[in-house]
């Protein structure tokens, strides 16, 4: 991951954030399945939709993460919903 700081501003290649968000898409699959590892996956799922804001895509309209939720919830009995994983600075 690329940083750099420019008169006190942080600055993160757009690069970078799309493959960390890949990344954290792949841990999701690999952990669906494991019932003990809730709390990691939701916190996963969070970081996706923080990435997604950082790359200035509305969450709401992210068909991927949607369809990712849905499929969690299915497999867990819960129901959470894009807005639970909404974050906005």
């Amino acid at each position: 991951m690329s940083i750099y700081k420019i008169d006190k501003s942080v600055v993160i290649e757009e690069k970078s954030l799309a493959h960390r968000r890949e990344e954290l898409y792949k841990l999701v699959n690999e952990i669906m399945d494991e019932h003990d590892l809730e709390t990691l996956m939701l916190t996963t799922l969070t970081k996706i939709a923080f990435l997604d804001y950082l790359l200035g895509t509305d969450v709401k309209e992210n068909k991927r993460l949607n369809s990712m939720l849905d499929v969690v919830n299915r497999n867990r009995n819960t129901c959470y919903t894009l807005s639970d994983l909404y974050i906005r600075l």
